[in-house]
């Protein structure tokens, strides 16, 4: 895959200030060697949890109590192709969607929608997919309650009921499987424009879904 990293962000922001709000911007975090990293400016913390791992973030007003987080990641790799060497570019995106009012110290993860493209048709988990991060906010009251009560018995309740629910968090709910069509659940990135289309997809239909609770 070839992939203009300052391209995207131009698309991506140009059409998001239009469609999310004048002051979505995505800003380079980073930019070393071969990797770039992008984030959106965003005006609130939260915290942005990533399997076992957790990040401090900032994250952009969406609309009501929604809130977002965008990041997308690039790394150029070098292969052999016969005698040739070429470069391809691997893209992680990721887009999160919190809930919380503006004074909230911690605004509740809900979901977050992915799409990596490691130039990989084998590869395992869906591109792009889901995640389902809402869970998280039951878990994080009950670890609250263990840091300021005493009362044993009912926390080893708690953690024990806790303990019989599968934690879906870490499943990649595949977005776009296509199976009807017996093609598979891997679709790859070919473009900037395929990424804006996205992007633009998803917020959409989440604007809705979430409109209509």
């Amino acid at each position: 895959m070839i992939m203009n990293p300052e391209k995207l962000i131009g698309l991506l922001n140009e059409c998001c200030k239009k469609t999310i709000s004048k002051e979505f911007k995505l800003n380079k975090k980073y930019i070393q060697n071969n990797k770039r990293y992008f984030v959106l400016d965003g005006t609130s913390s939260a915290i942005n949890r990533l399997g076992t791992s957790s990040e401090e973030v900032k994250v952009l007003r969406w609309f009501k109590v929604f809130w977002l987080y965008f990041a997308i990641a690039f790394e150029a790799i070098n292969k052999k192709k016969g005698r040739k060497t070429i470069t391809e570019t691997t893209i992680k995106i990721s887009l999160s969607v919190f809930q919380g009012k503006d004074g909230d110290n911690e605004k509740y993860q809900l979901f977050r929608a992915e799409w990596d493209d490691y130039n990989d048709p084998n590869a395992s988990h869906a591109q792009p997919h889901w995640h389902i991060t809402s869970s998280q906010a039951i878990e994080n009251s009950i670890n609250k309650y263990t840091e300021t009560f005493e009362q044993q018995d009912f926390i080893n309740l708690l953690e024990s009921e806790k303990q019989k629910v599968f934690d879906v968090t870490k499943i990649h709910f595949a977005m776009n499987g296509n199976w009807h069509n017996e093609n598979s659940h891997i679709n790859k990135i070919e473009n900037e424009q395929q990424i804006v289309n996205w992007v633009q997809g998803v917020l959409h239909h989440l604007r809705t879904e979430l409109n209509s609770c």
